[in-house]
């Protein structure tokens, strides 16, 4: 007796959940365990306070009740805990079951749907075992099984009738992917991908799937003797390096003894067809509208970066906080995401709320298995992959999304972020305000007194800035600006008003985070210079870590003061600080509309 998790007295995983488009559900999650857990609805086009993430947490004894309308396509989806730092542990107890959504366009086609007979679960995952038949987890030291396992089943068969059969395929490992085909290397045909049927059959004899992804296929069976057999096979030797179950060897870490072996997942027998079997493939399932390069008002980039020793996994130099919010999206919007990978390892890369369509990867034509819809998509090492999304329907200030690699070892230990769909993104970003801390406010402090890191740009303008030769003979404002951030130009008013009142007297210089300033200072006219520093090298040597973060230089390079945000009271201490330094008279700087308290701007992206 091994022991497990499971949903509603189950012995592993749970109960597979069918619903119907257009249904309104209502699911009464009671956590049963001694520890937080939460259900998060995998794939599903939902709010985001009834999404699952690592938000809505339910404590020991609790019972959390989401209830939303069913808007996805007729589908495979999932449910699974996605607790911050023990989802791993959690699915490998055996947290987790299948979501089947119908509509009435896959109920027209002529596919099998007969639920354990001709339309067959298979959840793939893998286990390894201490001597007293225990599940081994030992977080990293456990991320691949070495005995497969198929919805909790070791050495799983099943007998399929003589027909035309559909698999509704699930990679539900913690890190290993599979490169799926059948033993005899027959032909088979996907008709779904993670987010519904594809337009049309596509022939197949091998179809990788990693963590988190779902495929469902269709292998004619109709052929076989009864009493005969095949076996669906992964065929994971000779991957190339970075694919996740590549590693060679058998012990922890990294190995197993399924790593880089071919393996049998699934071993299928022969028998009698049923009385209403499906005997052909259709021609055509449905016309899927994708969104197109022409409708996309924003793109973005997300790197995967660590992993290194010493260096987790993390998106664009950030590991994952629950109060850090890494992209705001505007609702309606339709977006080009490119996730760019290191050179590390293989990634699995999720996103919650919606269902996407790849339209490039760097290392080649995007696969024909890659054709529909997808919420997760596989990330080569040194590679990238290039998404269209349309975020739709949803919206809220206070309620975030996750992205996330579905690597549940890599979520756990911090690759993760997470994004709000919001109305209007620039009133979002005034309504989270970032208030200035007392612990801002001493790590700033400490700078006074201290000599003005020197650097050499050309600013926006044309001209060059040379800091150290400007500081020698006049006060200097260092003003940090985060490229994407509304904080950042309502605060260069500010600034602008202090360049122009002074003139001379004072040089206000920006600082942005981009490769270059021209775009942000064409948009925002500044009456200060901005140069550019993509690498936010001037912004670490000086403490940066949010825009408006201020630092105010004497003549002669020394740090007077730094302002880790800005407000009415700051400017004004500003302008007579610099009045002092110039000898000249304090000029009026009109403060309506700065705010009251001290402020900081946007975290550096």
């Amino acid at each position: 007796t091994t022991a497990t998790y499971a949903y509603n007295d189950e012995s592993f995983w749970g109960p597979t959940v069918i619903v119907n488009q257009g249904e309104e559900v209502q699911f009464n999650v009671k956590n049963g365990l001694d520890e937080p857990t939460t259900a998060h609805w995998h794939g599903m086009h939902i709010p985001a306070i009834m999404d699952g993430g690592p938000h809505q947490l339910v404590k020991p004894g609790e019972t959390w009740s989401p209830h939303f309308t069913i808007r996805n396509n007729a589908g495979t989806y999932w449910y699974h805990p996605h607790a911050h730092e023990t989802t791993q542990k959690q699915l490998t107890y055996g947290a987790g079951g299948l979501l089947i959504v119908r509509d009435a366009k896959e109920a027209s086609l002529n596919l099998p749907r007969t639920y354990g007979v001709d339309d067959i679960p298979v959840v793939m995952t893998s286990r390894r075992f201490y001597m007293n038949d225990q599940f081994s987890f030992e977080g990293d030291n456990d991320k691949y099984g070495d005995y497969e396992l198929v919805n909790g089943t070791l050495d799983a068969e099943f007998t399929a009738p003589a027909q035309w059969v559909r698999l509704r395929i699930l990679n539900a490992e913690i890190e290993r992917g599979y490169n799926l085909g059948f033993s005899d290397n027959r032909t088979f045909y996907q008709i779904a991908t993670d987010g519904g049927l594809v337009d049309k059959p596509v022939a197949l004899k091998r179809l990788k799937l990693m963590v988190g992804e779902r495929t469902e296929i269709l292998v004619n069976l109709g052929a076989d003797k009864v009493g005969s057999s095949v076996d669906l096979m992964c065929f994971n030797s000779g991957q190339m390096f970075g694919y996740p179950g590549q590693e060679p060897g058998t012990s922890r870490p990294n190995g197993s003894y399924l790593n880089n072996r071919d393996f049998r997942v699934l071993h299928l027998n022969v028998g009698p067809a049923t009385a209403s079997a499906v005997t052909a493939l259709p021609v055509a399932l449905v016309k899927n509208a994708f969104p197109k390069v022409s409708e996309v008002t924003k793109s973005r980039t997300v790197n995967i970066l660590g992993g290194e020793p010493g260096n987790a996994f993390n998106f664009d130099g950030k590991g994952y906080s629950m109060h850090q919010i890494g992209q705001v999206i505007k609702l309606g919007a339709t977006e080009k995401w490119t996730i760019q990978n290191s050179q590390v390892f293989g990634h699995s890369f999720h996103i919650h709320d919606v269902q996407f369509k790849i339209i490039a990867r760097s290392d080649g034509p995007v696969a024909g298995y890659e054709q529909g819809w997808k919420d997760s998509v596989y990330v080569p090492r040194n590679e990238s992959v290039t998404f269209l999304a349309k975020f739709d329907d949803f919206a809220s200030n206070t309620d975030a999304f996750m992205y996330h690699c579905h690597m549940a070892n890599h979520e756990d230990g911090g690759l993760m972020s997470q994004f709000v769909v919001v109305k209007d993104p620039v009133a979002y970003r005034r309504w989270a305000a970032h208030p200035v801390t007392a612990a801002m406010a001493k790590a700033a402090n400490r700078s006074a007194g201290t000599v003005a890191a020197s650097f050499v740009r050309v600013a926006s303008t044309g001209a060059r800035v040379d800091l150290a030769a400007v500081s020698a003979i006049k006060p200097v404002v260092l003003y940090f600006i985060e490229k994407d951030c509304p904080c950042s130009k309502e605060a260069a008013r500010y600034m602008s008003q202090l360049q122009r009142e002074y003139g001379e007297k004072v040089a206000v210089v920006g600082v942005i985070n981009a490769s270059s300033a021209a775009q942000w200072s064409a948009e925002v006219k500044p009456a200060f210079p901005v140069v550019a520093d993509p690498s936010l090298q001037i912004a670490k040597e000086y403490g940066a870590k949010r825009s408006v973060y201020t630092t105010l230089i004497a003549p002669g390079g020394r740090i007077v003061k730094t302002y880790a945000g800005y407000g009415q009271g700051m400017l004004t201490e500003l302008s007579s600080k610099i009045a002092r330094m110039a000898a000249v008279s304090p000029r009026l700087i009109a403060t309506d509309g700065a705010p009251v308290a001290l402020t900081s701007g946007c975290l550096f992206r």
